[in-house]
């Protein structure tokens, strides 16, 4: 019975990891502006983005990307809970340019390579000089992302994040690292939602440089998965 168990979770997150986007290689690959072109005025709708620019409670950071062509920013869902938009957690200074990082989420189409489309989301961070971090779906909260450790000592902090397809028991805890102006996928393991403890920030752990362990939890396992990065 429990090797049956085994080989149906086994499953169930080959067909989770799947259906996601490749993202081993690039986490929120911005498009370029003539490819949003068609897009942008059908869903980010001109009357809802200058309603959103002109209202105070909405922060700047948002407003900016309300601006940035290359964005396509889901004005509706904004304007149906613009408080839900307004939360900002604080990171901490993780570039070491003595400022400190704060971020926000913002909701934007999320364009694959094929040019299908579905609802996504992204990170956006109070300064805008470091790129966002795009998901293909638009269920995502800024506690999905914390602060993690400096795994290769370049000076940069790694971030831990949490990814939901927004169904399902399990879904997926990943390490990402911020190189040439882009997030990589360090490392991931799945998370299963039956096993909440311990809590995400505690799952990673370095144990040394460009080292580091992710635990993963199941009903059948439970190991720190070794990582070394690349």
């Amino acid at each position: 019975m429990r090797k049956t168990v085994s080989i149906i979770i086994f499953v169930i997150t080959l067909i989770f990891l799947s259906c996601k986007d490749d993202k081993n290689l690039e986490v929120g690959a911005t498009i370029k502006n003539n490819e949003t072109s068609n897009w942008k005025d059908y869903w980010e709708k001109p009357n809802e983005r200058a309603e959103l620019i002109a209202n105070p409670i909405i922060h700047e950071r948002i407003k900016q990307c309300l601006k940035d062509t290359s964005i396509i920013v889901l004005t509706s869902m904004i304007l149906e809970n613009p408080t839900n938009y307004s939360k900002v957690k604080y990171l901490g200074d993780i570039n070491k340019d003595g400022l400190n990082d704060s971020i926000l989420i913002i909701p934007e189409l999320y364009i694959t390579k094929d040019k299908s489309y579905e609802n996504g989301a992204s990170v956006i961070f109070t300064d805008n000089q470091i790129p966002r971090i795009k998901v293909d779906v638009s269920c995502l909260e800024t506690e999905y992302i914390f602060r993690a450790f400096d795994i290769d000592d370049d000076g940069i902090a790694e971030l831990g994040k949490y990814y939901t397809s927004c169904a399902s028991r399990f879904k997926t805890l990943e390490l990402i690292s911020l190189k040439n102006n882009n997030w990589n996928i360090l490392g991931q393991v799945l998370f299963d939602t039956w096993y909440e403890n311990p809590i995400i920030e505690e799952r990673i752990r370095k144990i040394g440089q460009n080292k580091f362990q992710m635990r993963e939890i199941t009903e059948e396992i439970d190991i720190w998965k070794t990582f070394i990065a690349q």
